[in-house]
């Protein structure tokens, strides 16, 4: 396997892509200021494979242990290192029937030789993407994709239908890797890195934003041997299907630890404030810490209760992700204002570090953001900060839709714990405690 450097990563992706932001043409992702903190990330995450230690982007975990640790990676990598993973985890699909698993596991052990990195092209616009033409030589597909997070700044779209395509509409019923770079590719980027010229005011969103994008595919030949499905509609829901496991996966881990922080942040700024006794504030941390309990509970439970696939690789319980992902999202808005009330308006108005910095008014910064023995301004300064940033902010209010967004929104991830839910066990322990199978004696009938 070749393994990547971040500058080799860098130099892969100036291959003339055809990407726009705010109604221009990006001539380098790599140079241009709204989309180079997300390359950056992603070279980051290459440096520290590069560096040793095992690659989980494309080893499948065979243990709960395993498991547990590539989701640590995961949440510490960059969100494409888990469109990657989840794309590998396609192998299980090599023998689906309709599923040209040839040509898959050919393309799958290419993405690992040359250190690759996958876009999941799932969600469709309007009609979705279609077969319009086929040839000898391949197929020609038109259409676009939605939401497909960091596709300006992978290697390949793998483009996938969004769920099974019913039977009379067998041309959306395609499966293909498609080279960002390719002839009638085009990608549309919005993205939450900060505008300001002086980004340390936004201490997540300057290091973790990712591009979302809106990619068009304009009569884009694809060749054969990018061709895993072909008009199967019977086989054409099982991508998405097996793609999703691993975005769940991150994201009802990711639940846990996001509610821990934002207890965490809530529970420090208190404190820095000196009010961290107040009724009214025990009364919302309780809350809190109820929250982010139950929260770190379910994912537990989705690696304590794991399932082996028959090819080995182990993976969560998909009940306890989707349950983790609805109560944690459920009550998160609730938790977020409750963040904000014990904070307070400083949340907002909090000056800029470059406000700090300068001479006539740092004196001032740190008299009136001081509040005690231990607690400077410059560290009250900089929680607030960061509340602002993952909560009260452009990159807030972008993760909170994201994440809420994944397994089908907060209905989709119930309506899935309700799907999954071992119904039958539950109404055996009904009749059980009701006695409701107990032979009863039949009472005569009464006679008048």
């Amino acid at each position: 396997m070749h393994m990547r450097s971040g500058e080799s990563y860098r130099q892969s992706i100036r291959d003339g892509r055809a990407l726009y932001l705010e109604g221009e043409r990006v001539a380098d992702p790599t140079e241009h200021p709204l989309i180079k903190p997300s390359v950056d990330w992603v070279a980051a995450t290459y440096d520290r494979l590069a560096a040793g230690g095992r690659n989980w982007i494309f080893e499948p975990p065979r243990s709960q242990g395993e498991l547990q640790a590539q989701m640590t990676f995961l949440l510490e990598a960059d969100d494409t290192a888990a469109s990657t993973a989840g794309c590998a985890m396609l192998r299980e699909l090599a023998d689906a029937p309709g599923v040209h698993g040839a040509r898959l596991t050919s393309f799958l052990d290419r993405v690992r030789s040359e250190d690759l990195r996958v876009a999941n092209a799932v969600l469709d616009a309007g009609e979705g993407v279609r077969i319009v033409r086929r040839s000898p030589e391949g197929v020609v597909i038109s259409g676009a994709k939605r939401h497909v997070m960091g596709a300006s700044i992978v290697h390949e779209l793998l483009v996938v239908p969004s769920g099974k395509v019913p039977a009379d509409q067998s041309e959306r019923a395609v499966a293909a890797a498609v080279g960002v770079n390719a002839k009638g590719v085009r990608i549309v980027n919005v993205t939450t890195t900060p505008r300001a010229q002086d980004a340390r005011h936004f201490p997540l969103s300057q290091v973790r934003s990712m591009p979302d994008c809106f990619v068009v595919f304009d009569e884009v030949f694809v060749p054969w041997e990018r061709v895993f499905l072909d008009g199967d509609t019977e086989a054409s829901g099982r991508f998405a299907e097996v793609l999703g496991v691993w975005e769940r996966a991150r994201a009802a881990a990711w639940m846990a630890e996001e509610a821990e922080l934002v207890f965490g942040l809530a529970q420090t700024i208190v404190e820095m404030n000196g009010v961290p006794n107040a009724s009214h504030i025990l009364d919302k941390l309780s809350h809190m810490a109820v929250w982010a309990t139950m929260c770190r509970a379910g994912w537990e439970a989705a690696i304590d209760n794991a399932v082996k696939t028959p090819s080995g690789t182990v993976l969560p319980s998909a009940l306890h992700v989707y349950a983790t992902l609805a109560y944690g999202r459920n009550h998160y808005n609730e938790m977020v204002g409750y963040l904000h009330d014990v904070s307070g308006a400083l949340v907002l108005t909090c000056p800029s570090v470059a406000d700090y910095d300068n001479e006539a008014t740092h004196h001032y910064m740190e008299k009136y953001l001081r509040t005690m023995k231990g607690v400077t301004g410059w560290d009250r300064m900089k929680m607030f900060h960061l509340i602002r940033d993952m909560t009260a902010d452009h990159y807030g209010g972008w993760a909170k839709v994201v994440q809420q967004s994944i397994g089908g929104g907060l209905h989709g991830q119930r309506m899935a714990t309700l799907r999954l839910y071992p119904k039958e066990a539950a109404k055996a322990k009904a009749r059980l405690f009701a006695r409701v199978d107990e032979r009863q004696p039949q009472r005569p009938p009464t006679t008048t």
